[in-house]
């Protein structure tokens, strides 16, 4: 499994390779990996590359997917609002 975002693009190709197979520039894909959270939008692209490549698909971890908080205040009793 990887670490982070940087040694699932570094295993790819890196983030210029990658940046070009997504069509986006170099300088975005270098942003979420210093942010270390990729855009959910591209997990099932990232999936394919990775899976064309022989590699481990990355986990959902690396993505930046909305969470719903814990808060178990906020469900309501069965009916709909």
């Amino acid at each position: 499994m990887y670490r982070n975002t940087r040694e699932f693009i570094k295993a790819l190709g890196g983030y210029r390779l990658v940046a070009v197979r997504l069509d986006k520039k170099p300088t975005t894909v270098h942003s979420h990996i210093q942010a270390d959270a990729l855009p959910p939008a591209w997990y099932d692209a990232l999936c394919k590359m990775a899976r064309d490549a022989k590699l481990e698909e990355p986990e959902r971890g690396l993505f930046s997917f909305l969470q719903l908080p814990l808060d178990e205040s906020h469900h309501s009793s069965g009916g709909a609002a």
